[in-house]
C-alpha cells in the first residue's frame, strides 16, 4: 500500500487530521532508532516579558538563559570544538549575539551598519573566523551579506556583498565553498510588506570566499516568499520552505528543492493536503532520507520521503516551529513550551519557556 493511501485511510490527509492520535501516528510511522546522543537544544525564547537565548538538555531541563535586548530569531553554531554560536535578532533586527553554546557565556555583539537591519539568520565559515549575516537597507530592503571577520581578538565588519534581490532570509554554507541564500523578495518597512504585487523571490548561490555570484534560480510562483533552507548531503540538494503572499491563490506546493544547475522543483505538487498548512512553512530540515517541515500558523509538523516526494508523517501541535536533528532522532519546539522528540518513540517535555521559530542542536557525545 502507498504511504499516501495509508495516510488517507487513517484520516491524515484531510480535515480529520487534527483529531488523529499522536501516539498512534508515532507507533505507525515512528523510527526504529534508539536515542543515544547527549545534546543541548539551543533557541531563542521568551518568558513573561523577557527575551532570552536558552538551552535545554536531553531531559528537557533548561540549563542556561542569556538575556537578549529584544526578540531573537535564529541560532547558528560553528563546529562543537570551536565553541562558538550566534543568535540573530528578528527582522528588522539590530544585533547579533555571539556566545559560547556550551555554557551560554556572552561574547561579542555585532551590529549592522547605519541604515541597515538584519533578517534573523547567520552562518559560520568552516574555520569559524568569519560569520555571514543576511541584511538589507532600511529604505529599500535591498539585500546584502555582511561578512564579519575575527581579527586580533575582535570581530569586525570586513566585507559587504550586494545581493540582486530584496529581503534575504536564511543562508547556509555548503560544501564546495558555496553560500546559498533564500531571498524572500519582499520590501518591508518595519514588519509591513510594501511590494507584494511585484515581489521577486529567488534562491541565490555565492562563492563563500569572494562573494562572487554563482547561480540564481526562481520559483514558478512569484507569490511564494522563500524564507528558510535545509541541505541534504545525500543528494547535494537544497530544500526551500516558502510562505504564500497571495491569500486568494492556493500554491501548488510550499516546499521546493534545487540541485546542481537545475531548476526549482515543487514537492508533491497539487497534493490535496497543502491547504492544511495555511500557506506557511516555518522551519525545514533533512533527516534520514526525510524532509521535515513545520507550520506554526497551522499547527502542523510533517515529513516527506526525500526520494519519493510522498507525505509520510503528519502531526498536529499548536504553534510548532523549531526543528533540529541528531544522528538518530529529530526534535521540535513550540511557542507553548513543548519540546518534542522522536527516536524509537515519540516523547514530549513541557518547559516554562515560549520557544521561538528556529532551533539549533549541539551534540555533547
Amino acid at each position: 500500500m502507498q504511504r499516501r493511501q495509508f495516510l488517507k485511510g487513517m484520516g491524515l490527509l484531510g480535515l480529520g487530521a487534527s483529531s488523529f492520535s499522536i501516539s498512534r501516528l508515532a507507533t505507525a510511522l515512528g523510527s526504529e532508532q534508539a536515542l543515544t546522543e547527549d545534546y543541548l537544544l539551543i533557541a531563542c525564547a521568551k518568558q513573561e516579558l523577557q527575551h532570552y537565548l536558552a538551552a535545554a538538555n536531553a531531559q528537557g531541563e533548561v540549563v542556561y538563559r542569556l538575556p537578549l535586548p529584544a526578540r531573537g530569531h535564529d541560532v547558528a553554531l560553528a563546529k562543537p570544538e570551536q565553541q562558538l554560536g550566534i543568535c540573530v535578532a528578528r527582522r528588522p533586527g539590530d544585533f547579533a549575539q555571539l556566545f559560547n553554546p556550551f555554557n551560554g557565556e556572552a561574547l561579542a555583539q555585532l551590529n549592522p551598519p547605519d541604515n541597515m537591519h538584519l533578517y534573523g539568520h547567520a552562518c559560520f565559515s568552516e574555520d569559524a573566523q568569519r560569520v555571514y549575516l543576511t541584511a538589507g537597507s532600511m529604505q529599500s530592503s535591498q539585500g546584502s551579506i555582511l561578512v564579519y571577520q575575527h581579527r586580533q581578538q575582535q570581530w569586525q565588519l570586513a566585507e559587504q556583498w550586494p545581493l540582486a534581490g530584496l529581503g534575504p532570509h536564511q543562508l547556509l554554507l555548503l560544501p564546495g565553498e558555496r553560500l546559498v541564500v533564500a531571498v524572500g523578495g519582499i520590501h518591508t518597512r518595519g514588519r509591513e510588506k510594501l511590494n507584494l504585487d511585484s515581489m521577486q523571490p529567488a534562491l541565490v548561490y555565492l562563492h563563500s570566499e569572494t562573494g562572487q555570484h554563482l547561480l540564481t534560480r526562481k520559483l514558478n510562483n512569484s507569490k511564494l516568499s522563500i524564507r528558510h533552507l535545509a541541505y541534504s548531503p545525500q543528494s547535494d540538494s537544497v530544500w526551500m520552505a516558502c510562505q504564500g503572499q497571495a491569500p486568494q491563490q492556493q500554491p501548488e506546493s510550499l516546499i521546493y528543492s534545487q540541485q546542481g544547475q537545475g531548476e526549482c522543483v515543487a514537492l508533491d505538487p497539487h497534493a490535496d493536503y497543502w491547504p492544511m498548512f495555511e500557506q506557511y512553512i516555518g522551519s525545514i530540515i533533512c533527516h534520514q532520507g526525510q524532509v521535515m517541515a513545520s507550520s506554526p500558523r497551522a499547527g502542523k509538523l510533517a515529513a516527506w520521503s526525500e526520494q519519493q516526494g510522498e507525505l509520510e508523517q503528519l502531526m498536529q501541535y499548536a504553534d510548532v516551529c523549531g526543528l533540529a536533528q541528531t544522528a538518530d532522532a529529530w526534535h521540535a519546539s513550540t511557542g507553548q513550551g513543548l519540546l518534542i522528540h522522536q527516536a524509537n518513540k515519540l516523547s514530549r517535555q513541557r518547559t516554562a519557556l515560549q520557544w521561538d521559530n528556529h532551533m539549533a542542536l549541539l551534540s555533547l557525545s
